[in-house]
């Protein structure tokens, strides 16, 4: 041991006396996590309005019509990255969730892997079918 590690933590550092004391410290993960939930969520502001714009000039009204609208291709890409970073803002935010009040590790595991193939499962299925009702399918 060194005198400076014997000191406490280095000045400056993020690191806490506890988490010094204890051998602990940021695996800097937390920051990641904020910055991509806060950037999709920034991407979803627009988006949604432009959603709920488009649904209340009764857009919605039945499906031919819905069916319609999507085959305007600036609708169809729009509706994909909609849909593409909800999922993608709810997997973060749910694993958030997850990790911080789920406190058995297995069940913590679980549940995390769980929440991904769902998002991704759900994600593709409405990106395939937004396609597919565009397309005319």
């Amino acid at each position: 041991m060194t005198l400076r590690s014997a000191l406490g933590p280095e000045p400056g550092s993020k690191r806490s006396s506890l988490g010094h004391a204890r051998g602990l410290g940021s695996t800097g993960h937390g920051s990641a996590h904020w910055y991509w939930e806060r950037l999709t969520a920034l991407a979803l502001v627009p988006l949604t309005v432009w959603f709920i714009v488009q649904l209340l000039s009764g857009v919605a009204a039945d499906y031919d019509s819905m069916a319609m609208w999507l085959t305007v291709p600036g609708n169809m890409v729009l509706m994909v990255l909609l849909t593409f970073f909800f999922f993608w803002h709810a997997w973060i935010a749910v694993a958030v969730v997850i990790e911080d009040y789920v406190h058995h590790d297995a069940t913590k595991i679980g549940g995390i892997i769980a929440l991904k193939f769902a998002c991704i499962l759900f994600g593709a299925f409405a990106v395939v079918s937004i396609i597919l009702v565009g397309l005319g399918g």
